[in-house]
Protein backbone atom coordinates (compact mmCIF):
# COMPACT_ATOMS: atom_id res chain seq x y z
CA UNK A 1 0.00 0.00 0.00
CA UNK A 2 1.55 3.32 -1.01
CA UNK A 3 2.15 6.07 1.51
CA UNK A 4 2.37 9.82 1.20
CA UNK A 5 5.92 11.14 0.93
CA UNK A 6 6.96 14.45 2.43
CA UNK A 7 10.34 16.10 1.81
CA UNK A 8 10.51 17.82 5.20
CA UNK A 9 9.39 16.96 8.71
CA UNK A 10 10.33 18.62 11.98
CA UNK A 11 11.29 16.52 14.98
CA UNK A 12 9.52 16.62 18.33
CA UNK A 13 12.95 16.21 19.90
CA UNK A 14 13.76 19.81 18.86
CA UNK A 15 10.86 21.19 20.90
CA UNK A 16 10.83 21.98 24.58
CA UNK A 17 8.14 19.35 24.98
CA UNK A 18 6.50 19.26 28.39
CA UNK A 19 4.71 15.95 28.86
CA UNK A 20 2.41 15.34 31.84
CA UNK A 21 3.61 13.39 34.84
CA UNK A 22 2.37 9.83 34.96
CA UNK A 23 0.05 8.70 37.73
CA UNK A 24 1.59 6.37 40.27
CA UNK A 25 -0.62 3.59 38.86
CA UNK A 26 1.71 3.41 35.84
CA UNK A 27 5.04 1.64 36.31
CA UNK A 28 8.10 3.88 35.88
CA UNK A 29 9.21 1.66 32.99
CA UNK A 30 5.98 2.12 31.02
CA UNK A 31 5.76 5.82 31.82
CA UNK A 32 9.34 6.42 30.72
CA UNK A 33 8.95 4.35 27.55
CA UNK A 34 5.85 6.23 26.38
CA UNK A 35 7.46 9.61 26.89
CA UNK A 36 10.73 8.56 25.28
CA UNK A 37 8.93 7.30 22.18
CA UNK A 38 6.88 10.47 21.80
CA UNK A 39 9.93 12.70 22.12
CA UNK A 40 12.08 10.58 19.80
CA UNK A 41 9.40 9.41 17.36
CA UNK A 42 7.21 12.47 17.18
CA UNK A 43 7.32 14.70 14.13
CA UNK A 44 5.24 17.47 12.62
CA UNK A 45 4.69 19.00 9.21
CA UNK A 46 5.28 22.63 8.23
CA UNK A 47 1.49 23.11 8.61
CA UNK A 48 1.53 21.76 12.18
CA UNK A 49 0.12 18.28 11.65
CA UNK A 50 1.35 15.96 14.41
CA UNK A 51 2.73 12.53 13.51
CA UNK A 52 4.18 9.56 15.37
CA UNK A 53 6.65 7.00 14.09
CA UNK A 54 5.20 3.51 13.85
CA UNK A 55 7.81 2.16 16.26
CA UNK A 56 5.76 3.63 19.13
CA UNK A 57 2.33 2.40 18.06
CA UNK A 58 2.38 -0.85 20.04
CA UNK A 59 3.30 1.06 23.22
CA UNK A 60 0.63 3.74 22.79
CA UNK A 61 -2.10 1.21 22.01
CA UNK A 62 -1.04 -1.29 24.65
CA UNK A 63 -0.79 -4.04 22.06
CA UNK A 64 1.84 -6.27 20.48
CA UNK A 65 3.65 -5.98 17.14
CA UNK A 66 0.90 -7.91 15.34
CA UNK A 67 -1.76 -5.54 16.69
CA UNK A 68 0.32 -2.50 15.75
CA UNK A 69 0.86 -3.85 12.24
CA UNK A 70 -2.86 -4.51 11.76
CA UNK A 71 -3.70 -0.99 12.94
CA UNK A 72 -1.21 0.49 10.45
CA UNK A 73 -2.30 -1.68 7.52
CA UNK A 74 -5.98 -0.84 8.08
CA UNK A 75 -5.38 2.91 7.93
CA UNK A 76 -6.30 4.89 4.80
CA UNK A 77 -3.32 6.31 2.91
CA UNK A 78 -4.03 9.85 4.09
CA UNK A 79 -3.20 8.77 7.66
CA UNK A 80 0.21 7.40 6.65
CA UNK A 81 3.36 9.40 5.95
CA UNK A 82 6.77 8.11 4.97
CA UNK A 83 9.89 10.22 5.28
CA UNK A 84 13.01 8.38 4.21
CA UNK A 85 12.95 4.97 5.87
CA UNK A 86 10.67 6.04 8.72
CA UNK A 87 6.94 5.46 8.61
CA UNK A 88 4.56 7.67 10.54
CA UNK A 89 0.88 7.72 11.40
CA UNK A 90 -1.17 10.84 12.01
CA UNK A 91 -2.09 11.78 15.54
CA UNK A 92 -5.75 12.01 14.54
CA UNK A 93 -5.80 8.33 13.54
CA UNK A 94 -3.78 7.30 16.58
CA UNK A 95 -5.95 9.26 19.02
CA UNK A 96 -9.10 7.79 17.51
CA UNK A 97 -7.82 4.27 18.11
CA UNK A 98 -6.61 5.07 21.63
CA UNK A 99 -10.04 6.50 22.46
CA UNK A 100 -11.78 3.44 21.04
CA UNK A 101 -9.66 1.14 23.18
CA UNK A 102 -10.24 3.20 26.32
CA UNK A 103 -13.98 2.69 25.89
CA UNK A 104 -13.70 -1.09 25.72
CA UNK A 105 -13.83 -3.53 28.66
CA UNK A 106 -10.13 -3.96 29.43
CA UNK A 107 -7.81 -4.74 32.28
CA UNK A 108 -7.60 -1.71 34.58
CA UNK A 109 -3.84 -1.33 34.19
CA UNK A 110 -4.11 -1.40 30.39
CA UNK A 111 -6.80 1.28 30.60
CA UNK A 112 -4.55 3.48 32.73
CA UNK A 113 -1.71 3.02 30.23
CA UNK A 114 -4.00 4.03 27.37
CA UNK A 115 -5.14 7.14 29.25
CA UNK A 116 -1.52 8.03 30.00
CA UNK A 117 -0.57 7.64 26.34
CA UNK A 118 -3.55 9.77 25.31
CA UNK A 119 -2.51 12.58 27.66
CA UNK A 120 1.06 12.54 26.33
CA UNK A 121 0.01 12.44 22.69
CA UNK A 122 -2.34 15.37 23.23
CA UNK A 123 0.38 17.38 24.94
CA UNK A 124 2.51 17.05 21.83
CA UNK A 125 -0.41 17.81 19.49
CA UNK A 126 -1.23 20.97 21.47
CA UNK A 127 2.33 22.29 21.70
CA UNK A 128 2.39 26.07 21.00
CA UNK A 129 4.73 25.63 18.02
CA UNK A 130 2.28 23.29 16.28
CA UNK A 131 -0.67 25.51 17.13
CA UNK A 132 1.15 28.53 15.69
CA UNK A 133 1.90 26.67 12.48
CA UNK A 134 -1.75 25.66 12.12
CA UNK A 135 -2.83 29.28 12.51
CA UNK A 136 -0.31 30.38 9.88
CA UNK A 137 -1.54 27.66 7.53
CA UNK A 138 -5.13 28.87 7.97
CA UNK A 139 -4.04 32.44 7.23
CA UNK A 140 -2.32 31.30 4.04
CA UNK A 141 -5.44 29.44 2.93
CA UNK A 142 -7.58 32.57 3.38
CA UNK A 143 -5.10 34.62 1.32
CA UNK A 144 -4.89 32.08 -1.49
CA UNK A 145 -8.56 31.10 -1.87
CA UNK A 146 -9.57 34.20 -3.88
CA UNK A 147 -6.75 33.46 -6.35
CA UNK A 148 -7.56 29.80 -6.96
CA UNK A 149 -9.73 30.25 -10.04
CA UNK A 150 -7.16 32.28 -11.95
CA UNK A 151 -4.34 29.97 -10.88
CA UNK A 152 -6.23 26.93 -12.11
CA UNK A 153 -7.07 28.58 -15.43
CA UNK A 154 -3.46 29.58 -15.93
CA UNK A 155 -1.85 26.32 -14.82
CA UNK A 156 -4.23 23.84 -16.47
CA UNK A 157 -5.69 25.82 -19.40
CA UNK A 158 -9.19 24.65 -18.48
CA UNK A 159 -11.78 25.37 -21.17
CA UNK A 160 -14.58 22.99 -20.14
CA UNK A 161 -16.46 22.41 -16.92
CA UNK A 162 -14.56 19.63 -15.17
CA UNK A 163 -17.78 17.89 -14.15
CA UNK A 164 -20.36 18.42 -16.89
CA UNK A 165 -17.94 18.75 -19.80
CA UNK A 166 -19.80 21.80 -21.10
CA UNK A 167 -17.89 24.92 -22.19
CA UNK A 168 -16.59 26.71 -19.13
CA UNK A 169 -18.59 29.83 -18.35
CA UNK A 170 -17.01 33.14 -17.22
CA UNK A 171 -18.73 32.82 -13.83
CA UNK A 172 -17.49 29.25 -13.23
CA UNK A 173 -16.58 28.42 -9.66
CA UNK A 174 -13.95 26.44 -7.80
CA UNK A 175 -15.37 23.30 -6.20
CA UNK A 176 -13.70 21.40 -3.37
CA UNK A 177 -14.32 17.67 -3.79
CA UNK A 178 -13.99 17.29 -0.03
CA UNK A 179 -15.47 20.33 1.65
CA UNK A 180 -13.25 22.96 3.23
CA UNK A 181 -15.36 22.70 6.38
CA UNK A 182 -14.48 19.02 6.68
CA UNK A 183 -10.92 18.95 5.30
CA UNK A 184 -9.46 22.47 5.57
CA UNK A 185 -5.92 21.18 5.03
CA UNK A 186 -6.99 20.19 1.50
CA UNK A 187 -8.27 23.66 0.64
CA UNK A 188 -5.42 24.41 -1.77
CA UNK A 189 -4.56 20.88 -2.92
CA UNK A 190 -4.92 20.59 -6.71
CA UNK A 191 -6.24 17.03 -6.39
CA UNK A 192 -9.16 18.34 -4.35
CA UNK A 193 -10.12 21.16 -6.72
CA UNK A 194 -12.38 21.31 -9.75
CA UNK A 195 -13.36 24.29 -11.88
CA UNK A 196 -17.04 23.91 -12.75
CA UNK A 197 -20.03 25.87 -13.98
CA UNK A 198 -22.55 27.21 -11.51
CA UNK A 199 -25.51 24.88 -12.31
CA UNK A 200 -23.63 21.59 -11.67
CA UNK A 201 -21.94 23.20 -8.68
CA UNK A 202 -25.34 23.87 -7.13
CA UNK A 203 -26.51 20.35 -7.95
CA UNK A 204 -23.46 18.84 -6.23
CA UNK A 205 -24.11 20.79 -3.05
CA UNK A 206 -27.87 20.20 -3.16
CA UNK A 207 -27.15 16.47 -3.37
CA UNK A 208 -24.57 16.71 -0.55
CA UNK A 209 -22.07 14.90 -2.80
CA UNK A 210 -19.14 15.90 -0.62
CA UNK A 211 -16.76 13.01 -1.20
CA UNK A 212 -15.01 11.54 -4.25
CA UNK A 213 -17.33 8.52 -4.25
CA UNK A 214 -20.48 10.60 -3.81
CA UNK A 215 -19.47 12.92 -6.64
CA UNK A 216 -18.71 9.98 -8.92
CA UNK A 217 -22.15 8.47 -8.16
CA UNK A 218 -23.90 11.76 -8.85
CA UNK A 219 -22.00 12.17 -12.11
CA UNK A 220 -23.13 8.72 -13.19
CA UNK A 221 -26.73 9.57 -12.33
CA UNK A 222 -26.57 12.89 -14.21
CA UNK A 223 -24.62 11.37 -17.11
CA UNK A 224 -21.80 13.84 -16.61
CA UNK A 225 -18.47 12.77 -18.12
CA UNK A 226 -16.63 13.42 -14.84
CA UNK A 227 -14.23 10.68 -13.80
CA UNK A 228 -12.57 10.58 -10.36
CA UNK A 229 -8.87 11.31 -10.34
CA UNK A 230 -6.62 8.37 -9.59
Amino acid sequence: MPENHLPTLYAAADLNLQLPDAKDLITPEDASRTRELIREGGAYTPAGQALQATKGVAQYLGTDSAGAKKFYNDLPNEDKVQNGNVRYVTHSALNKEVSRRIQEPRDVYKLERLKDAEACLNAFRDHPELEKRRLLAESKIRRELPKLKQKMLKAENITNCQVSGEPLQPDAEVHHIERQADQPHKSLEPANLLLINKPPHREIHDAAAHSPDALASLALEKKWPYKPRT
